[in-house]
């Protein structure tokens, strides 16, 4: 009796109960990932490599990924998971900047158009819209420039850190 992919059922691992949850493509990405960090720093040879990659890309469960992992030294995680999230983090501080600078331009773009029509209506040109666009293009670059200062900084670091 064979299953849909064309495995035996008797050569499935028995650490997958049917109640375990299932494991999505994003989970077995991490698990290859893993497992290749593992092989790069010399946790495993070539052909347990081989044999987990094969395992992990067929796996169906949380826990047979789980399996896979479970002997090798939790720091492998650790600093993946640690670089995912600063990586995670200057991604959201470039949206946020982006944002920002977004809504800075569209309501300075409306301040404008309002400052155009008032002027054509009533034939007076005080150009007013220059304060808040000023005002608001200081908190602005208040925000732009520490974040674009930080990252690049990390960034630096990191290459440093890898070529060392």
């Amino acid at each position: 009796m064979t299953t849909d992919s064309g495995t035996a059922l008797g050569s499935r691992p028995a650490a997958a109960p049917a109640t375990a949850p299932r494991a999505g493509a994003a989970e077995r990405d991490r698990a290859i990932e893993l497992l290749g960090d593992a092989f790069g720093t010399g946790y495993l040879t070539k052909e347990e490599f081989d044999e987990r990659l094969d395992i992990a890309t067929r796996a169906r469960h949380r826990g047979e990924l789980d399996a896979l992992l479970a002997d090798l030294p939790a720091k492998l995680r650790t600093s993946r998971d640690r670089a995912l999230r600063r990586a995670r983090k200057a991604r959201a501080a470039r949206l946020g900047v982006r944002i920002h600078a977004g809504v800075y331009a569209g309501v300075s773009l409306l301040m404008v158009v309002v400052w155009l029509a008032v002027g054509r209506a009533t034939d007076f040109w005080y150009p007013w819209p220059i304060w808040p666009v000023l005002g608001w293009g200081a908190g602005v670059l208040g925000h732009a420039v520490p974040v674009t200062l930080a990252i690049r900084a990390r960034e630096r670091r990191e290459r440093s850190k890898s070529l060392a």
